[in-house]
């Protein structure tokens, strides 16, 4: 009979507690405990591990299992809200109100999940269906609509800036820009400080605020108060707000526009030592490899790019080849005779934090860095405009004074002569007061 009693006193606790809190919330909660179990469990696995290759092989926990669980507890539809949105543009432009519906992951207590959701976008992604891919930007838009309303001004918002910093946009700079001026969290602050540095390195999002100094300076300001707000310890995507701001340091003094860039030692392919970029004359760097096709097929017309600009000094540099690899190569593709290497380290490569291949580089005569990307339009525009003769302003030689300034189309017109006698006129009388 006790033990009856017990169990029944079990139960009715359990009720009450599932009454006050929703059946969505800890369901939510019980998804994302255990995958932040798994993650733990797999971080001591790869630690614990005997060899770089056992930690290797060490199974990763698979965030496509989770998403449709997670969307599952956060996704339900509670109802409907007004929304004004602006139609047309320029003069026809005008504000309608439209109904919107509302979600569950709208509400303050759905915060990590839909923090998670943005972390892992495939994960998210594949919980949809073939059927149901047209569903994923309209929910994952909804989801960041929900952040600019509610989320916005939590402390765990922070969780999000490294993923908005890696997927700049100019909608997403807003929403940093919102946290940032409206969270009263200084980590939170900090954290949406310096993903607003970081996006101004894109062109696309630097454009919104205005010149080329304007945005150097928002970058700068934006990554002082990321270091003043937050401790460096703070953990900013896989890396610490310190480490993040210690590399985003480096790219603004070396390899910004207007900066002087990192001087390399290189090797050619007969193994002499040569230094770049050459002082006095315009450099185009170019950082390629032979399995790259866009970076391999300017190498191989190089000569082209050569009797095009005389007066550039171009480097192309290849990563580093061992004596036998470069033999080898050299009779496959023999322009890499023409090609500068890198050392063993990379050192060049990550001197110019090079991510992606090919990358070109143009300094200036002076030594300041005009160009870094893509080789493209961009750069072929650059290089002219470097290139371009430069023409001295015509200086006006202006007429001697005692010469009078005659228009053109006109004549100077005599002086009127005294037609009484040459002399002065007399004073006149000063009136008197």
């Amino acid at each position: 009979m006790r033990v009856m009693k017990k169990i029944v006193a079990s139960c009715a606790l359990a009720v009450a507690l599932g009454a006050s809190l929703p059946a969505t919330e800890s369901e939510m909660n019980r998804v994302l405990n255990d995958w932040n179990r798994q993650v733990a469990d797999w971080q001591n696995a790869v630690q614990q591990a005997a060899t770089p290759e056992a930690a290797a092989s060490v199974p990763a926990p698979d965030p496509n299992v989770v998403a449709p669980e997670l969307w599952r507890s956060i996704s339900a539809k509670t109802g409907n809200r007004k929304e004004t949105i602006t139609t047309g543009k320029g003069r026809k432009s005008r504000e309608e109100t439209i109904t919107v519906p509302t979600f569950e992951f709208d509400k303050s207590w759905a915060l990590p999940g839909v923090v998670w959701i943005l972390q892992h976008p495939d994960a998210f992604a594949a919980a949809f269906d073939e059927t149901e891919q047209n569903q994923v930007s309209y929910y994952a838009n909804a989801l960041v609509k929900s952040v600019m309303r509610v989320h916005f001004a939590a402390p765990g918002i922070r969780d999000i800036c490294p993923v908005m910093a890696a997927n700049a946009g100019v909608r997403e700079y807003e929403l940093m820009q919102k946290i940032y001026n409206r969270n009263t969290d200084p980590t939170t602050r900090a954290c949406a400080a310096l993903a607003m540095s970081l996006m101004l390195n894109n062109p696309m999002v630097a454009g919104v605020e205005g010149s080329a100094a304007m945005t150097r300076g928002k970058r700068i300001y934006y990554l002082k108060q990321s270091l003043l707000l937050g401790a460096q310890e703070t953990p900013f995507g896989n890396a610490t707000l310190g480490e993040v701001a210690g590399e985003q340091t480096y790219r603004l003094r070396y390899l910004t526009e207007g900066c002087i860039p990192p001087q390399l030692r290189l090797r050619t392919a007969e193994g002499q030592v040569v230094s770049y970029p050459r002082e006095g004359k315009v450099n185009l760097l170019l950082f390629w490899a032979p399995e790259e096709p866009l970076g391999a097929s300017i190498v191989e017309n190089l000569q082209q790019l050569k009797d095009k600009y005389p007066n550039m000094e171009i480097c192309p540099i290849a990563p580093f080849q061992t004596p036998e690899a470069l033999l080898q190569l050299q009779q496959s593709f023999p322009a890499v005779q023409m090609s500068m290497l890198d050392d063993e380290q990379g050192s060049a490569g990550v001197a110019y934090r090079v991510g992606a291949l090919p990358l070109a580089v143009l300094i200036s005569e002076r030594s300041s860095l005009l160009y870094i990307g893509v080789p493209g339009v961009e750069l072929q525009n650059a290089m002219d405009k470097a290139l371009a003769p430069k023409t001295r302003p015509k200086v006006l030689i202006e007429p001697a004074e005692s010469e009078p300034v005659i228009q053109p189309g006109s004549q100077a017109k005599p002086a009127a002569e005294n037609q009484q006698n040459n002399t002065a006129p007399p004073l006149r009388t000063m009136p008197r007061f």
